[in-house]
């Protein structure tokens, strides 16, 4: 190992283009470390004993798209730098390539000399320190939240007049404050009180800085906005005009707790194109505000107050429907309640920020979610009312232990919950048939889902574990946040997980590479249903599926609160059938060749 040097990851290149990608580096003034690997396991394998700063992926017409180990690494590591060389003809390949801030391409034919010189550009690019820029929306306390939620360790010097002062954080907890001779919270106090004054940000912290603040930095803030509101001083916003109107997105919030609704307010307003309607503490003042405000999404908290979220969101779907997006802290309790939420007509659930995350991640998935939701059609909800009698309740034969000979695929979100009843309470069980289910839910609410389809269907349903094996009149369960594959070996298939758990939303393309997978393994004897919502990546896997003579079902459109996704699908002609929810059990149930009268 080279003391000092940036380590660099050639995968799938070969001894020439090796040999002289070394030589060149070689006469780099900047030290490099080269490591070779020819495998996704060798790649992994570098990659949790080193500190790499850059992988170049040389590809081939062959390899498929989205590209696993690309997907993975995106996944698992979004710092690290990427150069992808691509084959001359590569149109197709790009189109499946997801945007990635750090991936740079170089097409074939390349020389070496092009590679090194991309490496010498990436080399020169200083590391971002800290925030830059100039933040003319973001207040001093926003900022401090931010800071502190994302665990950074910065330093803040702000100034008023004549006035200076530095307030320091470390792990996401502010230690100190200086303010001319005063020190301690009530520097941090005296600068939270001045008004339209300026700051910027320096990464890190002095080493010799001793900790003088033990307080938390919610209470350091509440306590700072307290004295602000007492000393009678305008605040910033209450200076500037009012902004124009526009045709922003309009989010309605419903958040008990003053620190997370700033928070959340200050996640929506720096995008640009989302403006805050109004804030309710409680269900009871959202109802009031309903009256009175123009909005396009509701941000429904669960725990509150006064009225809390499910009695809340029963008054909104009776007197005003509207998209609802439920947001909750994901503790032991809580994957019942948001599921019992979206079973009464919430579009979708996101978690709320979490200190130690990837802030800019998590804002990114939640404005994502937000936008998305807002587009519901709420007219087309209908909540599942289960019937006396279901065909699900006829018992398997062979007793469903054998392994599955077919695979049922069913993507689903967005609220598609209605229609993923529909087809389990109203088709009978198949020995030979499995069903895996994906769905826009976190992982950690499998548990709580399955014994919920349980009850509701009377099928095995059981969360994916890594390796199970696929056996037939079986129902498994997994979140489209994670990154499966199938593998087949002595006419046993196992579903593989490629990756954990991600706390925010799936990966670009997963839904691709899984169908990759089912299609080679069960080719004909493949049925995929695309629910409300569903997940479906830029349809390369279900093009696949069909090639290799797989089914393609999707929900009725006029039945899906959100259909948007589902209409490529059927305007490039992938899907054979579009059906209402309530046809969808008997077209499975003839395609398992497994029907039954009652």
């Amino acid at each position: 190992m080279v003391g000092g040097a940036k380590n660099i990851i050639l995968f799938n290149c070969d001894s020439d283009t090796r040999g002289s990608l070394t030589e060149f580096l070689d006469r780099e003034p900047e030290a490099y470390q080269l490591f070779t690997a020819d495998t996704d396991e060798d790649v992994f394998k570098i990659l949790s004993g080193e500190e790499i700063f850059l992988i170049a992926v040389f590809t081939e017409e062959s390899h498929r798209f989205p590209h696993p180990l690309l997907k993975k690494i995106i996944a698992d590591h979004p710092q690290l730098k990427i150069i992808l060389i691509l084959p001359a003809d590569n149109e197709r390949i790009r189109s499946a390539i997801p945007p990635h801030t750090g991936l740079h391409i170089i097409e074939n034919p390349c020389k070496p000399s092009s590679v090194i010189h991309l490496i010498r550009e990436l080399s020169s690019h200083k590391q971002s320190l800290g925030f830059t820029g100039t933040l003319k929306i973001v207040r001093l306390d926003d900022l401090i939240q931010m800071c502190c939620l994302s665990g950074a360790t910065i330093t803040i010097l702000v100034t008023n007049r004549n006035q200076r002062g530095e307030i320091f954080i470390q792990e996401g907890e502010i230690i100190h404050a200086q303010s001319g001779n005063i020190s301690g919270e009530e520097a941090f106090y005296a600068i939270m009180t001045w008004h339209n004054g300026g700051f910027e940000t320096r990464d890190g912290i002095p080493p010799d800085k001793v900790p003088t603040i033990n307080a938390n930095y919610q209470y350091l803030l509440l306590e700072a906005a307290r004295l602000s509101d007492e000393s009678g001083r305008k605040s910033d916003s209450e200076d500037e005009e009012p902004l124009p109107k526009t045709d922003k997105l309009r989010v309605l919030m419903v958040e008990d707790s003053t620190i997370m609704a700033k928070i959340m307010s200050t996640m929506l307003l720096v995008t640009g194109d989302i403006e805050i309607a109004g804030i309710a503490h409680n269900g009871q003042e959202a109802l009031d505000m309903m009256e009175i405000l123009q909005f396009d999404v509701i941000l429904l908290d669960v725990n509150m107050p006064v009225m809390n979220g499910r009695i809340t969101i029963k008054h909104i779907m009776i007197k005003s429907p509207c998209p609802i997006v439920i947001m909750s802290n994901v503790g032991s309790r809580a994957p019942e309640t948001v599921l019992s939420l979206l079973d009464l007509g919430a579009v979708d659930f996101i978690s709320k920020p979490v200190r130690g995350g990837d802030f800019l991640l998590q804002q990114q998935k939640i404005v994502e979610r937000i936008r998305r939701s807002a587009t519901a059609r709420i007219s087309s909800f209908q909540r599942f009312r289960p019937s006396k009698h279901c065909k699900s309740q006829i018992p398997l034969q062979n007793g469903g232990s054998l392994p599955a000979k077919q695979l049922v695929i069913i993507s689903s979100g967005g609220n598609g919950h209605a229609a993923l009843y529909h087809l389990l309470t109203g088709m009978p069980t198949c020995s030979e048939a499995a069903f895996v289910s994906l769905h826009s839910i976190p992982v950690t609410f499998l548990p709580a889902m399955s014994a919920h389809l349980s009850q509701l269907c009377h099928h095995p349903v059981a969360p994916v574990a890594n390796d199970t094996p696929l056996q037939g009149g079986h129902f498994y369960l997994d979140s489209q946040r994670r990154s499966l594959l199938l593998q087949s070996s002595d006419d046993i298939v196992k579903i593989q997980s490629l990756q954990g758990q991600h706390n925010f939303e799936y990966g670009p393309g997963y839904f691709d590479l899984f169908l990759f997978s089912a299609a080679d393994v069960f080719q004909d004897q493949l049925l995929v249903i695309l629910l409300s919502g569903a997940e479906t990546s830029n349809l390369e896997g279900l093009r696949y599926a069909r090639e290799k003579g797989g089914t393609i079902i999707v929900q009725e459109r006029s039945s899906c609160m959100m259909p948007d996704c589902l209409t490529p699908v059927i305007e490039e002609d992938i899907s054979e059938e579009e059906l209402e929810p309530e046809a969808l059990a008997n077209r499975v149930a003839i395609w398992t060749k497994g029907y039954y009268q009652i």
